[in-house]
């Protein structure tokens, strides 16, 4: 296989850990990462709890526990040689009844089987010798579990990318492929030129870039952003919507109605998506177009263009209606590739989709909010301090993590987002909205994990029901010490039948390699997955 240009699209820390990965194995290969963010980390990636997930709940011999432990042996020189915050701290699981005993006692055994070192399972009194608060019937510890600064961690890789000769194109956002014999040809649109970005105000980080990365533009030549973001209504551009924008009403269908309209969780999710897409639906309608973007909107190439990322002369605009602004947005040939890889974790669903692949798995967004401790109260735990994993309740885990500069977290509280990029307090995306509600797999995912439903349906859960939950094992928490801190959202993959996909998927077409899914500690993860997917980029086609 003949390969001098490469891109990957995405700049979290699996597409840039799988951009190094490429420099290292093709040194010889042009190698472009592209993102619609102005920075690397701007998502899932710089929104962690920074844990280094030792495996402790996967599947005895799974590939995800293979993956984990090989992550783990590539993190920690990596970290250690760029002086990049690793601290061993140690993960207690905490058991508060009979049934979490069991549970504990089956994760010990596949942990054992897994190699996790020097995990072990601990009796009551036992307990207060690792971690002096902690309460409970018994316990299981893995002592090597640690934190770092996964954000740190991707900025690293990434002036290893550029070291290497490899290039980064910020604010630009790829919107198709096509997919030819023996190369790719990317499609996309700068950020700027679709009218206002979009939100990165995240409540955590200063929102700086890599230092030394090339946005593949001249710093002077970027618009200014406008900080003063509506808080409420912020229509951001969207690599592809299908048939989830066919306007402002976000219908449930007789047939879900029927189901489950009896449902408390139900009527919460209808009453709350239906009062807020009431209420936007001026907004919307006033936006200069009823129709919606289709599967197939008509595209201008722009041949013989450089891959800067700057807005160039182009004589032919593509009219995109019920788009911010009502403007015109200019779509262009990115470039010609020998192999292309898309890492597009929120949106992966989409851009498979884009690419004439299957529209499944779908992503369905989850916002988790992270409390944080006053200072005078961090040493409540020494490490990591969390409930038992529940598979009937996949989204109620809740730990106490000392991070890495001390100061303690809490978290996360999880609720279905709405919006697959949205941190706002009050975030709101009709489009992500309706893909959730329309796709089938959530629904069935909801009845099936019925006695946690209600409180991952609901807009926000308390923060002092939160807090005592973590109370029940750690009753020394003060709840007056607590107060909101960063928010991040997690790009879950579901099955049409309501399975959670927390495992690696990769779809093949050509020179075309997409990540569809990857394990629930990717962040861990991410050089070992890197090496399985450039692994799967560069099998010859069968």
């Amino acid at each position: 296989m003949s390969i001098s240009r490469v891109a990957v699209v995405g700049a979290g820390i699996l597409g840039v850990a799988i951009a190094r990965e490429l420099t290292d194995r093709l040194p010889d290969a042009e190698v472009t990462v592209f993102d619609k963010a102005d920075r690397v980390a701007a998502h899932q990636s710089g929104h962690t709890s920074g844990i280094v997930d030792s495996g402790l709940a996967e599947a005895a011999g799974s590939k995800e526990a293979k993956l984990a432990r090989r992550g783990v042996e590539l993190l920690v020189p990596f970290v250690s040689g760029r002086g990049i915050p690793y601290r061993e701290c140690g993960q207690l699981l905490v058991a508060q009844t009979t049934d979490e005993a069991d549970r504990l006692e089956e994760l010990f055994t596949a942990a054992e089987k897994n190699e996790i070192p020097g995990v072990r399972l601990l009796e009551r009194g036992e307990l207060r010798e690792i971690e002096p608060n902690a309460r409970g019937v018994l316990g299981l510890y893995s002592p090597h579990t640690a934190v770092t600064d996964f954000a740190a961690l991707t900025e690293a890789l990434a002036s290893d990318v550029i070291a290497a000769g490899g290039a980064f194109v910020f604010d630009t956002e790829v919107t198709g492929f096509d997919v030819m014999s023996n190369e790719v040809r990317l499609r996309g649109r700068s950020i700027s030129e679709v009218g206002g970005g979009q939100d990165h105000c995240a409540e955590t980080g200063d929102g700086d870039g890599v230092s030394g990365v090339s946005s593949g533009k001249d710093e002077g030549t970027r618009e200014d952003r406008d900080d003063d973001i509506d808080e409420q209504v912020h229509e951001v551009p969207r690599t592809y919507r299908g048939d989830d924008a066919s306007g402002p009403v976000v219908d449930f269908g007789d047939e879900l109605r029927s189901r489950f309209g009896g449902q408390d969780w139900f009527k919460q999710v209808e009453d709350t998506v239906e009062n807020l897409t009431e209420k936007l639906s001026n907004t919307w309608s006033g936006r200069g177009g009823t129709s919606a973007p289709t599967d197939s909107p008509n595209r201008a190439e722009d041949s013989g263009r450089t891959v800067n990322g700057d807005r160039t002369e182009d004589s032919e605009h593509t009219e995109r209606a019920g788009r911010a602004e009502n403007s015109d947005h200019q779509e262009r040939t990115l470039g010609t590739f020998d192999l292309v890889i898309t890492c597009a974790g929120l949106q992966a669903d989409r851009l498979a989709e884009a690419a004439g692949l299957s529209a499944e798995p779908r992503i369905v967004p989850f916002t988790s909010d992270v409390y944080i401790v006053d200072e005078a109260d961090t040493e409540v735990v020494r490490g990591i301090v969390g409930s038992v994993p529940d598979p009937s309740a996949p989204f109620a885990d809740a730990a106490l993590v000392r991070g890495v500069n001390g100061s303690l977290m809490l978290g996360p509280n999880t609720f279905v987002a709405f919006g697959r990029e949205k941190y706002e307090k009050r975030g709101f995306d009709l489009g992500d909205v309706g893909s959730t509600v329309k796709f089938k797999g959530f629904w069935k995912f909801a009845a099936q994990t019925a006695k946690t439903a209600a409180r991952g349906a609901r807009p926000v859960v308390s923060r002092s029901a939160f807090v005592e939950r973590l109370q029940k094992f750690v009753p020394a928490l003060d709840a007056d010490s607590v107060a909101a801190g960063p928010r991040g959202v997690r790009a879950q993959a579901m099955s049409a039948e309501g399975e959670l996909i927390n495992e690696l998927r990769e779809d093949k077409r050509g020179r075309l390699t997409m990540v569809r899914s990857i394990p629930r500690w990717g962040a861990t993860s991410a050089l070992a997955i890197a090496e399985d997917v450039v692994d799967c980029a560069l099998e010859p086609r069968r």
